[in-house]
């Protein structure tokens, strides 16, 4: 008995010792090559108001991030992507971030404290996000010059990694 319960306390504490790193690891997303075809059609009104037509920026490497203003892992990678605008300002680089389904009004509050410069697309029903099979936020893609995802990532990435960064402008190298 006493052997059981010196095993059972063991496995109790190395149970413990792993909790933490648990969710780390699975809120840490990587951008890997994308095999499911073609991207679903992508029209939706901006926060601005104008109609963004993801077809309509074919030549550009676009780069679609499904967010939403709950979800920590969005709000922490929103500020690298905004310096990834910003390093990428003279290339042929859009970002295109989705919310998905929340109120205009709470979108603008999170901005007043955040703001940044790529576009914000508004996606009430959640038809994109649904259509894009984006189940984990924050979910990414990018797209290359041709309109095809090329990679694709769940969970939150490190937009100043150099093998994420180096991602971007090989996409860009190409024609």
């Amino acid at each position: 008995m006493r052997g059981r319960f010196a095993l059972l306390a063991l496995l109790a504490l190395l149970a413990l010792m792993l909790l933490p790193a648990a969710p780390a690891a699975a809120a840490a997303g990587a951008l890997e090559r994308w095999a499911g075809g073609a991207p679903p059609p992508l029209a939706l009104k901006s926060l601005a108001g104008s109609e963004i037509d993801l077809a309509r920026l074919r030549g550009k490497v676009v780069l679609v991030n499904f967010w939403a203003t709950w979800c920590e892992p969005c709000r922490d990678e929103m500020p690298a992507m905004d310096r990834l605008r910003e390093r990428f300002a003279d290339e042929p680089f859009v970002i295109l971030a989705v919310n998905v389904d929340e109120p205009e009004q709470r979108i603008r509050r999170f901005l007043d404290r955040l703001p940044l410069g790529f576009e914000i697309l508004l996606d009430p029903g959640l038809r994109a996000t649904k259509a894009w099979g984006a189940r984990i936020l924050p979910s990414t893609y990018l797209i290359d010059r041709n309109g095809r995802i090329r990679l694709a990532a769940r969970g939150e990435l490190d937009w100043a990694d150099e093998q994420n960064v180096g991602a971007i402008r090989a996409l860009l190298r190409e024609r």
